[in-house]
Parts: C-alpha cells; sequence; structure tokens
C-alpha cells in the first residue's frame, strides 16, 4: 500500500474516534450521596397540647387540632391515652364498654365511629341545642374549621369521676347539684381558664358533659346552658 495512502487511513481513524469520544462521554461514576451528619426523625407532633386556637378563646386546654404530612387535619384526641384508672364505684359492664368505645373512637378520630355509637340503640344521642345535625360533620367543623378541640375534652371528661342523674351515668361531677370546687378543679386543661373560672364562681357548670344510661345507651354529649 502507498505509503501516503496509509497515513492517511490513519490519521482518518483518529479523527472518528476522537470525535466519538467528545459525543458519547462516559457515564459518570454512581456515588451514593453522604448520610446527613447528625440528622434525625422529627418527634411527632402532640395533639393533646397547645393552644386551642382563636374561636376558643385562645386559651391552652384540653388540646386542638393540628395539621398532619398530608396536609389534612388531625383531631385534638390524636396521641391521648385511652386508658383510664378503674372508675369508684365500678360501672355497670354495659356502661363501662360504651365509654370505653367512645374514648377509643375518639382517640382514633373517627367521627364515623362516634356517630354509629351514638345511633346504636337508636337515634337519642343529644350533641347540640340546635337544629338536627349530622354529629360526624358537626364534631368535625367543630375541630376542623372552628378550632375547638371537642374530642380531646370527650375523652379527658370521660376519664373523670362521674355521678348519677337518675339511671344515667353522668360525666364531669362538675355537672351535679351541689358541686364542690373539686369538682371544677378536675375540669383545669380541660376548658379555657377564664370559662372555667367563671363556672366556679358561678357553681354551674355548662361545658361538654356526657351521659349514658344504665344499659349502655349513649344519651348525652352536649355543650351550653
Amino acid at each position: 500500500m502507498n505509503r501516503t495512502l496509509l497515513l492517511s487511513a490513519c490519521a482518518l481513524t483518529m479523527s472518528i474516534a476522537c470525535t466519538d469520544s467528545r459525543r458519547s462521554p462516559p457515564p459518570p461514576e454512581h456515588r451514593d450521596p453522604p448520610p446527613s451528619a447528625g440528622k434525625t426523625d422529627a418527634a411527632p407532633t402532640d395533639a393533646g397540647a397547645g393552644d386551642a386556637g382563636e374561636p376558643d378563646a385562645g386559651l391552652a386546654d384540653a388540646g386542638s387540632p393540628v395539621p398532619t404530612q398530608d396536609g389534612g387535619t388531625a383531631c385534638s384526641a390524636q396521641g391521648l391515652s385511652p386508658t383510664r384508672s378503674l372508675a369508684d364505684p365500678p360501672l355497670p359492664p354495659a356502661v363501662d364498654s360504651m365509654r370505653r368505645r367512645i374514648v377509643a373512637a375518639a382517640v382514633a378520630c373517627d367521627y364515623a365511629a362516634l356517630a354509629a355509637l351514638g345511633d346504636e340503640q337508636g337515634k337519642s344521642l343529644r350533641f347540640s341545642f340546635g337544629p338536627d345535625e349530622d354529629l360526624a360533620l358537626f364534631w368535625r367543623k367543630a375541630e376542623q374549621e372552628q378550632g375547638q378541640p371537642v374530642l380531646a375534652r370527650l375523652v379527658k371528661i370521660l376519664n373523670l369521676p362521674y355521678t348519677k342523674q337518675g339511671e344515667l351515668y353522668v360525666w364531669p361531677t362538675a355537672f351535679r347539684d351541689n358541686a364542690t370546687a373539686q369538682d371544677f378543679d378536675a375540669l383545669e386543661g380541660i376548658l379555657p381558664d377564664a370559662q372555667l373560672q367563671a363556672m366556679k364562681r358561678e357553681r354551674s357548670y355548662y361545658g361538654l358533659r356526657v351521659g349514658i344510661s344504665g344499659n349502655g345507651d349513649w344519651q348525652m354529649a352536649v355543650s351550653g346552658d
């Protein structure tokens, strides 16, 4: 082969190789990013603490709704313990069973389950002095739109001592006639302090009260005069 032609072919081959190399660089070496130093998972939010929000006078009480990771809103009872010490005297089994199921549903933020418990023995649950409404919708709106910690109060009040009014087992004892200062003191941290002190002075409880009949029928969960 002619020497000149041989040198030209070699130069052409090298030129193509260089061009291909520039057009197709080798993929970068994959390296895992180093772990962030000192990084720890964030502690879960305690939904049972904090201010009650503007609609409830902005005072710390039973708890307030808190945002969830998906942008929704958890209820104020989330994270509260569903257990309590044994009642003294002990509650009848049907009453205690209903009390426990109400607390469990509230801690789970399960509005539908609460509504079902209220209707378990017929639509007899009184939860509002206004026109007939759906309990699940009524309490969800109170929690998420009005900032009222209804479910946290429900749980904490049902963990207090009870009293009896006829055949009805009622919480808290501050609702009974001739309630004592100790009955009202038991509600500290559950109701806004200014409201609680006013009721204590008047010896008149108009906060949330819960009533369950002797056969386990949930009949009352209402606030107001």
